[in-house]
This record gives structure tokens, C-alpha cells and sequence, in this order.
């Protein structure tokens, strides 16, 4: 989605906010977040678009109400609503699309509320961007215990391998098992990390308060498998006070977590999936821990004991490793 709109106009700028606040909800599109804060601070002509806006969605409010949907905006409740008539809305298009956002005000973050907006002044910072192309160093020895240093399962740094790209730069990561060394029994699983400590201390000590979110992603690619096994993408991130977890204590020792998944890698060599996650920061935090794993999973109804332990991938990667923090303050103005 292209979210630039050179048009000065009023309707063009409404337009725009409407597309902006759209991408905000449909996909916490972090660029379309800090665009929009910056639209509503520096556009004075924004500001009571924005406020008429929200003035037509109390009166959509008023409408739904009268159609009888407007359990719908009213989660405390249990029944179940109503159809809604569509018609009403395929004859306002304008209005459609804002109660999409109002329905997404009460499932999402989103900068402002009814009748007061408030501007957020959102802080936006790469943390770590790593595409392995200086070849580095991946300690074979579990969950890192100190930061700005790659350790997990068995792995090695490869550039173009068994006709497969890396989707940025000239070389990728290559998961090959799903155990370490000196891994215990206990300690082996079915899916092949890979980890990263990052200290955020030195974000969070520049804040008094305030949400500080973190936000991750990277991408997975494999070789045609058979069709009787399913490999799964995923990425983790683990809140921490301090560090020295292992892997079977690293769930239960976090203050925090988040996951996301790439389900079933597809089995084309030119594509790459992607898994994104966001996560948070609880006080206390100090360390953040970004894990991306290749997962063996069952299909159907096989029964995981009957998977491989610890399992060995035979053509499974991973690439372009992205961490951002997300660093907001809000700060009322007054109403329109």
C-alpha cells in the first residue's frame, strides 16, 4: 500500500488519513503509525478532519444502534449479534470504511479515542539487522548468555546452497539440527533454534515512562520435503531480567513472550516465508531474547513421539533478521 498522497486537498487528505488509519489497524504498520502522528502534529488542517471523523463515527454509532448491531462494539456481552444490513453500507462507502476503524479501536492501539485525540510522539529504532553476511560466529551451546552474540542448535553460515538464494545479501543461515552440544535428553525438541540476547537497558533507562514495544521478524526457506512431513517458521521474543535461562527454563523465567509462526513452509526454492511478532516490554525488563526456529511438527494425527529426536533438516534456512523498538509517549491536546 502506497500511503503518500501528494494532493493537498481536503478530501484528499481525508482520504489519506483514512488509508493511513487503515494500514495502523489491518496491519500495525509502524511507518503508517509514526506518519500518522506526524500528519495530525504538523498538518494543521488534519486536526479537525480528524475531529469530524470521529464526530461521524458517534453518529454511525447512533445508526448501528438502531439497527441493532451494536453489541457488536460492546465485547463484555455474550450474544450474539445480529446480521448486519449491508445495503446501508454499500450505499456510504466513505462511511463503511470508518467503521472499519471503529471496530478496530476496540481490538487494536490506536493513537486516539473519541472526541480527545492525542498525539503520540513515537521513537523508532533498528536494533539489530542481520543478514549474516560478515560470516558470523554461531555458538553451537543453547540459549546465549551474553548479549550481541548468536548461539542455538546446530547451524552453520552458507551462501547460495542446494539452489536456494539468500533473500538478502550474499549469505544465509542453514539449520541442520535440532539439538546443541552437550544438549540433555530433556533438552531436545523437535525444532532447530537459533537465539540472540539483546540488552535494552540503554533504551530504557532514557525513559520515564511510556510504552516500549519490541518488534521482530525474519524469513525461512527449505528444499522440497515429502509430502508426509510439515516443517513450520517461527520467531520468538522473550522478556528477561536477567539473563542465565536454559532452554527448558526459558519460557517459565521470562516476564513476557511472544510468538508467530510461518506455517508449513511451502516447498518452492524462489519463495521465502516470513513470520513477524511484537512483544510488549513489562517493567523489569532488561534483556530481550529473539529466537527463530525451524520446527519438525506432526501432520494430522501422527503422534509427535514418533518424530525423530532430535531432528535433522536437510534443507532448512533462515535470513534477514530484523529487531526494532518502538519507543512511545502520548501527550493529550486539546479538543476540536
Amino acid at each position: 500500500m502506497n500511503l503518500e498522497d501528494p494532493s493537498s486537498s481536503p478530501r484528499s487528505l481525508e482520504y489519506r488519513l483514512l488509508r493511513l488509519l487503515l494500514a495502523v489497524r489491518e496491519t500495525q504498520n509502524p511507518s503508517a503509525r509514526a506518519e500518522l502522528n506526524m500528519l495530525l502534529r504538523e498538518n494543521a488542517e488534519a486536526r479537525p478532519i480528524m475531529a469530524r471523523l470521529m464526530v461521524d463515527e458517534q453518529a454511525l454509532i447512533s445508526r448501528l444502534r438502531e439497527d441493532g448491531i451494536v453489541e457488536l462494539l460492546e465485547p463484555a456481552r455474550t450474544r450474539r449479534a445480529p446480521r448486519i444490513r449491508m445495503r446501508w453500507f454499500a450505499r456510504r462507502p466513505i462511511m463503511a470504511m470508518s467503521a472499519g476503524i471503529l471496530f478496530g479501536l476496540f481490538g487494536a492501539s490506536v493513537l486516539f479515542g473519541f472526541g480527545v485525540v492525542g498525539l503520540s510522539s513515537e521513537k523508532v529504532m533498528t536494533i539489530l539487522q542481520e543478514s549474516f553476511e560478515n560470516g558470523s560466529v554461531i555458538s553451537v551451546k543453547g540459549v546465549p548468555q551474553k548479549p550481541d552474540q548468536w548461539s542455538g542448535d546446530f547451524s552453520q553460515t552458507v551462501g547460495e546452497n542446494q539452489g536456494i538464494k539468500p533473500a538478502h545479501g550474499a549469505k544465509m543461515i542453514r539449520m541442520l539440527r535440532s539439538d546443541y552440544d552437550g544438549a540433555t535428553p530433556m533438552e531436545r525438541t523437535h525444532q532447530g533454534d537459533l537465539m540472540r540476547v539483546i540488552d535494552v537497558r540503554p533504551f530504557l533507562n532514557s525513559i520515564n515512562n511510556g510504552e516500549v514495544t519490541v518488534s521482530s521478524s525474519a524469513v525461512f526457506n527449505a528444499v522440497p520435503y515429502p509430502d508426509t512431513e510439515r516443517y513450520d517458521g517461527a520467531i520468538y521474543l522473550y522478556a528477561l531480567g536477567e539473563l542465565g535461562s536454559t532452554e527448558t527454563t526459558l519460557l517459565k523465567e521470562s516476564l513476557a513472550h511472544s510468538y508467530a509462526l510461518s506455517r508449513s513452509l511451502d516447498k518452492d526454492p524462489a519463495t521465502w516465508e516470513k513470520a513477524t511478532t511484537r512483544l510488549h516490554l513489562p517493567a523489569g525488563t532488561e534483556y530481550v531474547i529473539v529466537k527463530i526456529s525451524v520446527r519438525r511438527w506432526p501432520i494430522e494425527k501422527e503422534d509427535p513421539a514418533s518424530l525423530p529426536n532430535p531432528a535433522t533438516f536437510k534443507g532448512h534456512y533462515v535470513d534477514d533478521v530484523r529487531t526494532s523498538i518502538h519507543i512511545r509517549k502520548t501527550a493529550p491536546v486539546a479538543r476540536n
